[in-house]
């Protein structure tokens, strides 16, 4: 089952009538200015000229009696479909009173399922949509393998053509990143407050950027009905819309260009990359006269060494070649730092994000912060941690079995008796030093 926070047939219906949008913005838009999109709408930045594409279920125009608030230009897929959910992620690219883009020309996918979903992105992209909305995913439960990799392979082709595909983050506290969120290449937008706070949805590593999925104010029926939505499903259109405004000033941006544009205009929310909301608040602007060239982007990835895997250092750890993880013995309540090097040696990035696998919740960590399993951690059971590289790869794995105090694993001499079992993960220091 595909999850909203979200999101195809083959029949296309257009709706070419010609609709006259009035720039009257709603005053409960607080978001616009926000994103500071309020200066490029007066300045005549809206999405004109612009192909943008969305792939979600329950997508339809908006009447309200002879006023049309949000007109789709191109309509595919699934047209029966009757949910909000995508007239409402569709009213906060283009509409009257909402629309960060509102004239754009918006291409509309109503998806079933897995499979038609891809479709839909593809429908998108061959329509000449470069920039593709995604607010919704996919878990291990809703294809098989099969399906996965056909999938997998399809976005990364698209990707490679210059598709620009911007996904929700998710929704479920602390949840593992969806399909296609996953695949290196997407970009993931969090969802947070007005306060510029954490909205509870989804605070893991997944996220390259934030926007507002909290108390948004949108459309909510076909008819016109207003209201207010919440979750990382309408923090995605939000930079969807915003790379419009980015295309109509210079269409020729590549994916790469444009997000380095976000990378450097967003208002920064703490020092470094955070796992609540990425690298910022999404701002949109003028595109600016010394953005980074592709050339430029090129020349710092030839340069580029990632982590390809790392070797952990701690007592007591054992090697389970059928697995090719490493396992440990540790009680409830107790505490270790993980210590390792890094292969190879010369690595750009020092950084490694750890995952609790089979918990039903659990919190990724990065760089200094700890990962806590509850002390409630039942004897008998085990933990599956894996560690990935910035492009998102699994280069270790490490299993925790919880056994009774007196039977666990040779300490480490900065072993820390604690109220809960951590694994914690600093920043390594580059170059195969191991930390202390």
């Amino acid at each position: 089952m595909k999850r909203i926070f979200m999101v195809v047939s083959l029949a296309t219906m257009c709706f070419g009538m010609p609709v006259a949008m009035a720039m009257t913005y709603d005053a409960s838009a607080w978001y616009m200015g926000e994103l500071g999109v309020t200066n490029l709408l007066n300045a005549g930045i809206t999405g004109k000229g612009v192909k943008v594409g969305m792939v979600d279920t329950g997508i339809r125009p908006i009447v309200n009696g002879s006023v049309t608030n949000m007109a789709i230009d191109v309509l595919g897929g699934d047209t029966s479909q009757t949910a909000s959910h995508g007239l409402g992620v569709a009213s906060i690219i283009k509409s009257d009173k909402f629309g960060i883009a509102p004239e754009c020309t918006l291409y509309a996918y109503n998806g079933r399922d897995f499979v038609d979903d891809i479709n839909g992105i593809w429908w998108c992209f061959t329509n000449g949509c470069r920039v593709v909305n995604f607010s919704g995913g996919y878990t291990p439960f809703d294809y098989t393998e099969q399906q996965l990799a056909w999938a997998t392979e399809q976005i990364r082709a698209m990707l490679a053509q210059g598709l620009i595909l911007v996904a929700a983050g998710g929704n479920a506290p602390n949840e593992t990143l969806s399909f296609p969120q996953d695949i290196d290449g997407v970009i993931n937008i969090a969802g947070i407050k007005r306060d510029r706070m954490s909205a509870g949805l989804n605070d893991n590593w997944a996220k390259d950027f934030a926007a507002f999925g909290n108390n948004v104010p949108l459309y909510t029926s076909a008819t016109g009905a207003t209201g207010t939505n919440g979750g990382s499903s309408f923090a995605a259109p939000m930079a969807t819309a915003i790379c419009a405004l980015y295309q109509q000033q210079k269409p020729d941006l590549t994916r790469d260009e444009l997000y380095e544009i976000l990378k450097a205009s967003c208002v920064k929310l703490s020092d470094g990359p955070s796992k609540v909301w990425g690298h910022g608040l999404l701002q949109a602007g003028h595109v600016p006269a010394d953005y980074k060239t592709q050339a430029q982007i090129d020349a710092e990835k030839a340069s580029y060494v990632k982590t390809t895997s790392a070797t952990l250092l701690n007592n007591g750890l054992a090697w389970n070649a059928q697995y090719s993880r490493y396992e440990i013995k540790m009680y409830p309540g107790e505490t270790r730092k993980l210590k390792y090097t890094l292969v190879p040696v010369n690595v750009s990035d020092a950084n490694l994000y750890w995952y609790c696998g089979n918990m039903p919740t659990f919190n990724p960590i990065g760089l200094d912060q700890v990962l806590t399993v509850p002390t409630t951690t039942a004897t008998g059971c085990f933990l599956v941690y894996e560690a990935r590289n910035r492009e998102r790869e699994t280069i270790c794995r490490l299993r925790v079995d919880v056994v009774s105090k007196g039977s666990e694993s040779d300490p480490d001499k900065e072993a820390i008796i604690g109220f809960v079992v951590v694994i914690a993960s600093s920043a390594p220091i580059a170059g195969g030093t191991p930390l202390e």
